[in-house]
C-alpha cells in the first residue's frame, strides 16, 4: 500500500529545544501558459495546492553569526546553490548564526517545489527564531527574489499564481485526497518549458479557479499545458502514466513541468482504495496525500 501522509501542524519545538519546521510539497491542479515574456519568464496561470507530503526542517541557534546547513534523505545538490542557504542569508545581516537540518522527503526536479518551500519555511522560520519583526509583504518580496513559485508558500493552502508565479491569491478548493507518483525520474525544468516552446499547444484555459464541489465533478478543470512537452523530454512518463490509469481507472496528471504525477480523488479513502488495484513496484511509488491545512 502506499504511504498515507497525513496533515501535520507547520513548526513545534523538539525534545532538544529546536524549532520543527514543515515545508509542504505542491500540485498544479491547472496549469496554463499564456506566453513568453519580454524577461524570458513565461506567463502562468495556474491552481496550486499544497498537500501533505513534507520536508522537515530544524533550526538551532548558534552564537558566532555563522549559518550551517546539513542534508539528509532525497539528494539536495549543492549546499552552496540550496535555496535554504540562500534564504537564510537574506535574513542574516547583524543577526546570530543557525544551524540548519533538511530532512528531504520531496524529490528534486519533480515539480513538487520542494526547494520553494523549503525557501519560504525558512524565511518564515528564521523571522521568528531571530524576532526580525518583518511583515508578510517584506517576507513576500524576498521569496520573490528567490524564485517563482516560492511566494506561493507563504499563502494560503490553494492559490491562483499568476504572472511568471509571483502574483497570488488565495481560492477555494474543495478538500481531496490524491495519489502522488513519485518515479525515479529527473525532469529539468528549463528542458520542458524549451520543448514546450516547440509544442505550443495549449490544453484550455481556467475559466473557474473556484474549485468548491467535490473532485469527481471537477471534470476539465484539471489539466495542465506542460505535459506533453514532459513527456518528450522524459518518455518513461507517458507509459508510468499510461499503467497508471489503466490500473486505477482513474485521470493521471503531472504536476509543474514534471516528473511526480496525481491523481485526484474526493478523499484519502478513495485514494487508497485506487492504489489496491496497483501492482506492488507501482505502489513502493506512491503516496497518499490531502489538501494541506495550512
Amino acid at each position: 500500500m502506499g504511504t498515507l501522509c497525513p496533515n501535520k501542524v507547520r513548526d513545534e519545538l523538539t525534545a532538544d529545544g529546536a524549532m520543527l519546521w514543515r515545508a509542504p510539497a505542491k500540485i498544479n491542479i491547472a496549469l496554463h501558459i499564456l506566453g513568453l515574456r519580454e524577461d524570458g519568464y513565461h506567463e502562468l496561470d495556474s491552481v496550486v495546492a499544497k498537500v501533505t507530503l513534507y520536508d522537515e526542517l530544524l533550526f538551532r541557534p548558534r552564537q558566532d553569526g555563522e549559518i550551517r546547513l546539513t542534508c539528509s534523505g532525497y539528494d539536495c545538490g549543492g549546499v552552496e546553490d540550496n535555496l535554504v542557504l540562500r534564504a537564510a542569508k537574506l535574513l542574516l545581516e547583524n543577526r546570530l548564526g543557525v544551524d540548519i537540518e533538511l530532512i528531504k522527503r520531496i524529490p528534486a526536479g519533480a515539480g513538487l517545489g520542494g526547494g520553494s518551500s523549503d525557501a519560504a519555511t525558512t524565511l518564515m522560520a528564521l523571522n521568528r527564531l531571530w524576532e526580525l519583526n518583518l511583515t508578510d509583504e517584506h517576507l513576500t518580496d524576498l521569496a520573490a527574489s528567490l524564485g517563482s513559485d516560492v511566494p506561493l508558500f507563504l499563502s494560503a493552502p490553494a492559490v491562483r499564481m499568476t504572472g511568471r508565479g509571483e502574483i497570488i491569491e488565495p481560492t477555494k478548493v474543495h478538500p481531496f485526497g490524491a495519489i502522488l507518483y513519485l518515479p525515479d525520474l529527473y525532469c529539468p525544468t528549463a528542458k520542458v518549458y524549451a520543448a514546450y516552446q516547440k509544442i505550443r499547444n495549449p490544453q484550455s484555459t481556467i475559466r473557474n479557479p473556484q474549485l468548491d464541489e467535490i473532485p469527481s465533478r471537477w471534470q476539465d478543470k484539471v489539466f495542465n499545458d506542460l505535459e506533453s512537452a514532459a513527456m518528450k523530454v522524459c518518455p518513461t512518463l507517458a507509459d508510468i502514466s499510461s499503467n497508471l490509469a489503466d490500473e486505477t481507472h482513474l485521470p493521471v496528471h503531472i504536476t509543474g513541468s514534471g516528473s511526480a504525477m496525481f491523481i485526484i480523488c474526493d478523499d484519502a479513502n478513495e485514494a487508497e482504495s485506487a492504489i489496491a488495484n496497483l501492482s506492488g513496484k507501482m505502489k513502493n511509488h506512491c503516496r497518499v496525500v490531502s489538501l494541506n491545512s495550512w
